[in-house]
């Protein structure tokens, strides 16, 4: 057992770090349509409130997965309005790509343990990862889940059946929380007929691997499916018009694939243009990085720019210009890690392969789908695996310069937006509970709070809307003439960004 913990000590000290840098975040209200997840789970734990799945699927176009397991929760502790007890999911799914990656590179970094702490810096204090992981959303635990059946999968030797299908298990859930997962099924097609071994695979053996990692998934979508239906009256998704996948459209398809990349590169950071930049050493090869950063810059910040498209525009308000520039750099990033993958994929590397097998599909798939930065998630563990195997290649002070300075970047980012998603969900919750305790819920209407709170006006016999709630600023505020009820600042950082305000309606002439 001493032995055990002694050789795991890294991933321990890592999943730990996570909890205690994630736990402060998690006890914030709910924010972006979160609550529905909360409200299909309690549905879930006790048939008393079957009807609240109607608000789940009538917001929400993910599978049940996610509120699977938080009924789970619900059953064991009973079903309380915690709101860190409806994020425990997510807190989990960021743990499995801890743990993921250990499984991948414990022995593959075993002299070189500085890397694997590296990763885990990065994917812990990751902006998108922190962010999701303490919320109440289908978006973190499908990546553990998913990662996890790869790690699981890889590892497994040839004879090892239960931990095949232990990982097509994990795979097909994963898939069930949200349907993304899918598209990373090219690389369990890649274990299946290649492995991780340079031992050559019997035909008999490829056949069942293929068998397990393609039947178990679908068994599990299509029961899933059947029960959704039979029960619900819900085929895949009562959002599918506005999700489905359109392969059709060429032009679109490409274009969203530039944001993607635009915005992986965003997700990333500084790491991959200064590791082309640091292999530039010549002073043909230099001119010839210059020539493609110019070209790339050019692209990126002429074409990109000519669409904005949904959830692509990363909440920025700072202006178009801001936005403009951020996706530029995006693109010259993405397009640098697009060098770094085909590089490390044509070293014949074997889980360097298989990731890319899943990612390269997954980048392609989501770009005929609705488009929406969420869904990159999914690529970052493996694109930082990617990135941070190649810098064991560099000098100590070039790998501690880059990851140092994306980290340092990473934990700025994250303390910002994190604190924001807590002034946003404290706000919004005090306000809905102030007007609960006051008795004018059912005269007023959800206005700003809605995405937020909107749990608490459920099931209410409201009257005649007398009240609503406007987000302002604090100077946007002086200027309302009506009678204000209530107001919930939003406290970033020691700076009042925002104010919710609850303000009496103009009676009717």
């Amino acid at each position: 057992m001493n032995l055990f913990l002694k050789r795991n000590a890294p991933v321990f000290y890592m999943a730990l770090a996570m909890i205690v840098l994630y736990a402060p975040w998690m006890g914030r209200g709910y924010v972006n349509l979160e609550y529905p997840f909360s409200m299909a789970a309690r549905g879930l734990s006790d048939s008393r409130f079957a009807d609240q799945l109607d608000v789940y699927f009538g917001i929400q176009a993910n599978p049940l997965g996610y509120s699977f397991v938080l009924a789970i929760i619900y059953k064991i502790f009973g079903y309380h309005d915690w709101f860190w007890l409806a994020k425990l999911p997510s807190l989990c799914g960021a743990l499995m790509i801890i743990i993921s990656g250990w499984m991948l590179t414990r022995d593959r970094w075993q002299g070189r343990r500085s890397l694997f702490y590296f990763w885990s810096s990065l994917i812990i204090l990751h902006p998108m990862i922190i962010a999701y992981g303490t919320s109440a959303t289908a978006d973190v635990l499908p990546v553990g889940l998913l990662m996890l059946s790869l790690a699981i999968a890889f590892k497994s030797a040839d004879d090892q059946i239960f931990s095949k299908f232990l990982a097509a298990l994990l795979f097909g859930f994963a898939i069930i929380v949200k349907y993304n997962s899918t598209y990373f099924g090219l690389a369990f097609m890649y274990i299946a007929i290649v492995g991780r071994t340079q031992a050559k695979k019997s035909i008999k053996q490829i056949y069942r691997d293929i068998s397990i990692f393609v039947l178990v998934p679908f068994i599990f979508l299509v029961t899933y499916i059947w029960w959704c239906n039979a029960r619900y009256g819900v085929f895949i998704s009562n959002r599918l018009a506005d999700t489905k996948p359109n392969f059709l459209d060429s032009a679109n398809w490409v274009f969203t694939f530039g944001k993607y990349l635009s915005f992986l590169g965003i997700f990333v950071g500084f790491i991959p243009i200064l590791m082309i930049a640091n292999e530039s050493r010549t002073f043909f090869e230099r001119i010839k990085f210059v020539v493609v950063v110019i070209g790339t810059l050019l692209f990126g910040w002429f074409v990109l720019y000519l669409k904005v498209m949904r959830e692509m525009n990363f909440g920025y308000v700072f202006g178009s210009l801001n936005l403009r520039m951020f996706e530029t750099f995006g693109f010259l990033s993405g397009v640098c890690i697009s060098f770094i993958a085909l590089r490390q994929f044509v070293k014949k590397d074997r889980c360097l392969q298989m990731l890319l097998c899943g990612l390269a599909p997954y980048l392609v798939f989501i770009s005929a789908s609705r488009p929406t930065q969420r869904y990159l998630i999914f690529v970052v563990p493996a694109v930082m695996f990617l990135i941070v195997d190649a810098l064991k290649n560099f000098s100590s002070r070039s790998r501690n310069l880059s990851v140092g300075i994306t980290v340092l970047g990473f934990a700025a980012v994250s303390l910002l937006g994190v604190s924001y998603l807590r002034a946003q969900g404290n706000a919004s919750a005090d306000m809905a509970v102030w007007m609960e305790e006051n008795g004018v819920i059912e005269q007023s209407a959800p206005g700003a709070i809605f995405p937020h709170a909107r749990q608490h006006f459920y099931g209410l016999a409201q009257s005649e809307i007398k009240f609503y709630v406007i987000a302002t600023s604090v100077d946007g505020e002086k200027l309302i003439k009506e009678r204000i009820l209530h107001r919930e600042p939003m406290n970033v950082l020691g700076r009042i960004t925002r104010v919710y305000v609850l303000y009496e309606l103009p009676k009717k002439p």
